[in-house]
C-alpha cells in the first residue's frame, strides 16, 4: 500500500467536507443494519415456527372462542399426535404497566408437540401435579427475579377469580426456555383446567395447537378440520405455526418494501453526497494530478488513486456505521418482542458490497475527468 499516504493525504486535505461525508455515511449504514437486521428477525421468528405443528383460531377473529370438543374432535383425525388448548390470559404483575403476556394451556400435549421447548422433567412434573402452578419464561423469570418455588401474583383487567378479585396467585413450578430459536421465552402459562373451572371462559379455548405426525399432512389435516365446521357457529381457520405468524406479520403491513424503499432513497441520496465530495476532491487537486503525470504516474495510477480514496472513505464509515447498529440492535429487537439475537451476517455482508459498489460509482465521475485531464493547460492555470 505505497500510496496510501497519498490517499490519506487527498482525505485530510478538507477536513470538514470529509469529516461530514463520512458521519452522512456512517448514519447511512447505521439505519440500513437496523432496518435490513428487523426483516432479518422476523424471518428469523417465521423460521422458528413449526411446519409440523397446526393453530386453530375462530375464523371470525381470535377474540371469538371455540368450544373444548373442538379439541376431542380433531384428536380423532388421523396424523394428528396431540391436540392442546389455548386460553388467552393477559395480565400484569404488580403495576399493570408491567404487562404479563401468556394464556392457559395444556400443558403435557403442549411439551409432547413442542420439541423445541426446553424444561427439566421435574419442572414439568410439578407444573402437572400443581393446578394453580405457572410456567415462566426464562426472560420473564429474569426481568421480574422470579425463581421456581416463587409465590406471585398476576393482575387481570378481563378476567374475574372465584374470590370476587382480579388477582390470580401462581406457584411458579417451572421456568422454561426455547431451543435455537429467535422466539422470546417471556410469557407465563397455567394449566388449561384450571383457567377454565376458575374464572375464565368455561369449557371455551380461544386457540388450539395440533400437533401432526407428518409434515406433508399438514394441509390435508388443515382442510380436514375446517371442513368439519364449516357450517358452523364457530367456523375455523387452520394453519401451520409458519404461516400464521407470516399472516400476523402481513398484517402490519409490507415491512421488506418499506425497508427497501426507505434505505433505496437514503442510498441514493448517499451516492449524489459521495460522488459530489469525490468531485469536489478531484478539482481542487487538479494541478497535483498534472504534477504527478509529469513524473510518470500513468492514468492507471492516477485512476487508482481516486479509486483508493472513495474505498477508504466509504468502507471505514460502513464498518463505524455497521458496528454501531451491531452494538444497537439487540436490545432494540428485544424491545420489539423478539429474541435479543444479533443482526444477521447476510446484512453485514450486503453492507459491505453496497459499500463497495457505492465507492466504485461515486468515483466514476472524478475518474472521468482525472484521465481527460490537459497536463499543460493544468499547470499553466496554477
Amino acid at each position: 500500500m505505497k500510496y496510501l499516504p497519498l490517499v490519506w493525504a487527498a482525505l485530510l486535505r478538507s477536513r470538514l467536507r470529509t469529516l461530514l461525508t463520512f458521519l452522512s455515511i456512517v448514519v447511512a449504514f447505521l439505519l440500513f443494519g437496523m432496518l435490513h437486521g428487523v426483516t432479518g428477525a422476523l424471518d428469523a421468528v417465521v423460521n422458528s415456527m413449526s411446519d409440523t405443528r397446526l393453530r386453530i383460531v375462530n375464523r371470525m377473529g381470535f377474540t371469538r372462542w371455540m368450544p373444548i370438543a373442538v379439541r376431542d374432535k380433531v384428536e380423532q383425525i388421523p396424523g394428528v399426535t396431540a391436540v392442546a388448548a389455548y386460553g388467552y390470559f393477559g395480565g400484569y404483575y404488580q403495576d399493570p404497566r408491567n404487562g404479563v403476556d401468556g394464556g392457559a394451556l395444556d400443558i403435557g400435549p403442549l411439551f409432547k408437540i413442542s420439541p423445541e421447548l426446553v424444561l427439566p422433567a421435574d419442572e414439568l412434573a410439578a407444573m402437572l401435579r400443581t393446578r394453580t402452578g405457572a410456567l415462566v419464561g426464562a426472560d420473564l423469570a429474569k426481568r421480574y427475579g422470579w425463581k421456581v418455588g416463587d409465590r406471585i401474583t398476576v393482575g387481570t383487567p378481563i378476567w374475574q377469580h372465584p374470590d370476587g378479585s382480579r388477582n390470580w396467585a401462581f406457584t411458579i413450578a417451572g421456568i422454561y426456555r426455547y431451543r435455537d430459536s429467535a422466539l422470546p421465552a417471556d410469557e407465563l402459562w397455567m394449566n388449561y383446567d384450571y383457567f377454565s373451572n376458575a374464572g375464565g371462559e368455561k369449557d371455551q379455548a380461544s386457540a388450539f395447537i395440533v400437533g401432526v405426525a407428518d409434515p406433508a399432512s399438514a394441509d390435508r389435516i388443515s382442510q380436514e378440520i375446517d371442513a368439519l365446521y364449516r357450517n358452523s357457529a364457530t367456523p375455523t381457520l387452520t394453519q401451520t405455526e409458519k404461516a400464521w405468524m407470516q399472516s400476523q406479520i402481513r398484517r402490519t403491513g409490507n415491512i421488506r418494501f418499506l425497508v427497501n424503499a426507505i434505505i433505496g432513497a437514503v442510498l441514493f441520496t448517499l451516492l449524489a453526497l459521495t460522488a459530489n465530495t469525490m468531485m469536489q476532491s478531484v478539482r481542487g487537486r487538479i494541478a497535483e494530478f498534472a504534477v504527478l503525470k509529469t513524473f510518470g504516474y500513468s492514468n492507471g495510477i492516477i485512476s487508482l488513486l481516486v479509486v483508493l480514496e472513495a474505498l477508504l472513505l466509504c468502507l471505514a464509515a460502513a464498518v463505524c456505521g455497521l458496528a454501531l447498529a451491531a452494538l444497537a440492535f439487540p436490545p432494540v429487537i428485544e424491545r420489539l418482542g423478539i429474541a435479543a439475537i444479533p443482526i444477521p451476517p447476510s446484512v453485514i455482508g450486503a453492507g459491505f458490497v453496497i459499500a463497495v459498489s457505492l465507492a466504485l460509482v461515486s468515483a466514476v465521475p472524478p475518474v472521468w475527468r482525472a484521465l481527460r485531464l490537459d497536463v499543460a493547460a493544468a499547470l499553466a492555470a496554477r
